[in-house]
Parts: structure tokens; C-alpha cells; sequence
């Protein structure tokens, strides 16, 4: 039961209330039976003052036949005056028992002054007096103003009782509507769970119902639809994903398996033959190679789980490096590729990402690049940053696919075949969004800075190595001459 939301804020609710009830019902009788006792005290205390003010030289009249004058004769209290020896002078009609009359007398031959409390038996709840003294013709007596506590035990009974009953009968109320309360704000919750269960990889374009936006409840609603939106457009571009990648991977796949079968199929090939098919299978499983490396570098970089191992190098020797590995790509189609950057370039980095995020660029720019065209690629130094910029004379791409060419398996080909029709539909769209994942890695960015009919050029934005010293600098330059 106590599983339950609900019957733990009913629970919690109760607790906190009968603590705050039952503090406030102490308090509240303990308040009331101070007032009652100081009522009383004072109501005493004043008759004994009037008694002895109109009767302290008028003997006869007060202590006439040993009864106390009808003036001050009352219902619900015992007027008594006592001599010095304790013996009853003169008294009210009494209500007193003979066994309280004689503790008040041995409280006047003790000479108490003040207020007197006399213990009550088994059907008594005892009694309380005031003792004032009183001189009448040389003679001093005592007067007892006393009053059984009987009336004043009833009413603190009575309000005892209604508390004893009022406080449960209160939590029980408090108790019911707290419940139901609770149930009432809970009810979305359990709507959203049941609605949440209901929600499957196939039905992810189902929403929650938001009641009211401005409560905690219509926040959660509201939060779960986002988090269902992300996963909506999560599953869809996985399914996407394992489509492209799965159409990519079939197509090496099919020559591979259709020149092998070519192979196979007879047995008088000559030797050129059987080497002309090898050769095909070697291209296509070159790139299902390439296609699954790339494939397993955005599945790390997706998981989050991809190590990037920063270091110092120099940013001018690898773009070198880098032009020196594409050079004979560009040779065969007469390309000029031409590379300039500033000496003594360090940055810090992941040396192999950054080689392959400058080898995409570049072999892209080579591909689509016309023959005898150029590849420029430039690097300079700002104030905390390097610009590299590779530029090649190829189509441009259109501006409303400029942006979606750094989608996974977005062909740049079909892109610019618009307007080249004789560049190659090779590449499974993977290149660009990795060169942009890198530099992102490195808090940097890439970018498509211009585009159009005289070619296209790719800016990419790496952040300097702060934390190399002007000494290292000069230390490492001399090294290397």
C-alpha cells in the first residue's frame, strides 16, 4: 500500500497535521485550564476582599448567629471565618465536607495566608480558597473564601473530550480529502504511464495529452513529448542510416561477388583476364574497407566512446603531408594542387583525425574538380585560430544543398553531376560529416565559406595551441633546422 505515491503523501500529510493538532490542542488546554484557575483565583480573591472591607468593625453584623450575612452568601462558593484557635466563627451555606473544613482550620491555625489548595477524595476534585486575615475589635480572625474544583474539573473535562474526539474525527476528514486530493493531481501521472507503455518503436508519432502547460504535471507532459520528438527523429535517422549504409555497402559487395562468379564461370580465361577481375574486386573491396571504417568511427563517435589523443605538431607539415598523399590522384587528371601555410603552425590535436579530416576535404575537392583544374589549400594564422581554406575550380553546389552536404550519406555527386555530368558517382556520403565531427571535436568548426559556378571553397576553423610557450617554439624551429 505504502508503495503508493498517493498513500505516501496521505500518510506524510496525516502525520504532519495530527502533530500540528495535537501541539495545538496542548497548547489550547493548557491556556484555557491557566484561564479557569486564574478566573477562579480572582473571583475568590476579590470576595474576600469585599467581605473583609464591609465587615472588619462591625462584629455583630458579620458574625451574627454564626452565619454569614445574605449579602455574601453564593452558590458556588464557601465563605468561612476562622478564630485564632481554628475553631468556625461564622460560615456560608456550606458545601464543603467536614474533612475539608478541618484541613481549612488547620490552615487558619497555621496562619496561611493567600491561596490554599485542599486535595480532593475519590468523588472530590478538591478545593481552592483564599485566606485573608480580618481584625474585629482587637481580635484577628481568618476569612476563607473557598470554592470545590469540581465545576472547574467538569468544564476542562468537556473540553478534553471534544478534543480527544475532534482531533481523530479531524484527520479522518483530513485523511479522506488528502487521498482524495492526491488521486485527483495524480491522475495525469498514471495517464502518462499507461500512454508512456502504449508508445513503441512503431508508434513513436504518439503524444501525450498536456492538460494544463503552467503546472508541474503539463511541464512533465511537455517534456516527455520532446523526449519522445528526439527519439522520433533518433530511430528515424537510424533507420535511415542502416538503409544508406546497407544500399552503400551492397553495391561493393554485388561487383565483388559478380566479378567473382565472372571469374569462375569459365576456364579458359587468360591470365589478363583473371587480373583484370581481381583488380575490380580490389577497387570495390577497397572501398566497402573505407565504408566500413568510416561506418565504425561515426558508431564510436555516436556512442561517445571514440578516443581522441591530443598532442603538439606542426599544422604546416601535415597539410604537406597530406597534399604529398593526394598528389598522384590529382596528377591523373591533371589537377594542380598547390599548398601554403604559414611555418612553425603548432597546434594541439589528434594528429591522425586532423590528417583525416584534411585528405576528405582535399580528395573531395579533387573529385569533383575538372580536369587541368586547381586545388588550392591555404592555411593562415589569426589571433586564435588557424583558417584553412581548400578551394577547388568544380561546380558549386546549390545553396538550399549546401548545409545538407555535411548529412550522412548526402552524395555531394548528385549534387554537383548537375552541372559536371562527367564527375564519377563514387563515395558513400560519409567524408564531409566526418571532417566536420573532427573539427567539432577540436572546438573548431567547418564550413562551406563560398560557393558557386567558379568552384567551392571549405573553411575550416582550428584553435591554436595556447599553452605553447615562445620558448618552446624557438627550441623546437632550431631543433628543426
Amino acid at each position: 500500500m505504502f508503495y503508493s505515491v498517493r498513500a505516501r503523501l496521505t500518510l506524510w500529510y496525516s502525520a504532519i497535521l495530527a502533530v500540528v493538532l495535537i501541539t495545538f490542542s496542548a497548547i489550547s488546554y493548557a491556556l484555557l485550564a491557566r484561564a479557569i484557575r486564574s478566573a477562579t483565583d480572582s473571583s475568590l480573591a476579590a470576595t474576600a476582599r469585599e467581605f473583609t472591607a464591609a465587615f472588619a468593625n462591625d462584629v455583630d453584623r458579620a458574625f451574627a448567629g454564626r452565619t454569614v450575612p445574605l449579602d455574601f452568601r453564593y452558590s458556588d462558593r464557601d465563605i468561612l471565618v476562622f478564630a485564632p484557635s481554628g475553631s468556625l466563627v461564622a460560615s456560608s451555606r456550606l458545601h464543603l465536607t467536614s474533612d475539608e473544613q478541618r484541613r481549612l482550620a488547620n490552615a487558619a491555625r497555621g496562619g496561611a495566608i493567600g491561596f490554599v489548595t485542599i486535595e480532593g477524595g475519590v468523588d472530590r476534585d478538591g478545593v481552592r480558597a483564599y485566606v485573608a486575615p480580618i481584625r474585629v475589635v482587637g481580635t484577628q480572625y481568618m476569612v476563607f473564601v473557598a470554592q470545590d474544583l469540581d465545576e472547574q474539573a467538569d468544564r476542562l473535562e468537556n473540553a478534553a473530550r471534544a478534543l480527544f474526539l475532534g482531533i481523530p474525527l479531524a484527520l479522518l476528514v483530513a485523511a479522506a480529502g488528502g487521498y482524495l486530493m492526491a488521486r485527483k493531481s495524480l491522475a495525469p501521472v498514471s495517464t502518462m504511464s499507461i500512454k508512456a507503455r502504449q508508445i513503441s518503436a512503431e508508434t513513436l508519432g504518439e503524444r501525450i495529452a498536456v492538460g494544463n502547460e503552467r503546472d508541474e504535471l503539463g511541464f512533465l507532459a511537455v517534456t516527455l513529448n520532446e523526449l519522445l520528438e528526439r527519439l522520433q527523429r533518433a530511430f528515424e535517422s537510424q533507420r535511415r542510416f542502416m538503409a544508406d549504409a546497407s544500399h552503400e555497402l551492397r553495391t561493393p559487395v554485388s561487383i565483388i561477388q559478380g566479378e567473382a562468379d565472372v571469374a569462375l564461370a569459365r576456364r579458359d580465361r587468360s591470365p589478363d583476364d583473371y587480373r583484370e577481375s581481381i583488380e575490380i574486386m580490389q577497387n570495390a573491396a577497397r572501398k566497402l574497407t573505407r565504408i566500413v571504417q568510416d561506418l565504425f568511427l561515426l558508431a564510436r563517435t555516436d556512442a561517445g566512446s571514440y578516443p581522441i589523443a591530443k598532442s603538439r605538431f606542426y599544422l604546416d607539415e601535415t597539410l604537406a603531408d597530406c597534399v604529398r598523399a593526394m598528389r598522384s590522384a590529382a596528377a591523373s587528371k591533371s589537377i594542380d594542387l598547390v599548398c601554403n601555410a604559414p611555418p612553425d603552425s603548432i597546434v594541439c590535436a589528434d594528429e591522425e583525425l586532423i590528417q583525416r579530416m584534411l585528405i576528405n576535404l582535399i580528395e573531395n575537392a579533387v573529385k569533383f574538380t575538372r580536369a587541368r583544374g586547381h586545388v588550392t589549400v591555404i592555411a593562415e594564422a589569426q589571433s586564435d585560430a588557424y583558417a584553412i581554406r581548400v578551394t577547388d575550380t568544380g561546380p558549386g553546389i546549390a545553396a538550399e544543398d549546401q548545409e545538407h552536404v555535411f548529412e550522412r550519406f548526402f552524395r555531394v555527386d548528385r549534387v554537383r553531376r548537375r552541372n559536371a555530368p562527367a564527375v564519377p558517382t563514387t563515395g558513400a556520403g560519409l567524408g564531409l560529416p566526418i571532417a566536420r565531427w573532427i573539427a567539432e571535436a577540436h572546438d573548431g568548426e567547418l564550413s562551406i565559406e563560398r560557393s558557386d559556378e567558379s568552384g567551392t571553397t571549405f573553411l575550416v576553423m582550428l584553435p591554436q595551441d595556447a599553452g605553447a610557450a615562445s620558448s618552446e617554439l624557438q627550441t623546437t624551429a632550431a631543433q628543426r633546422a
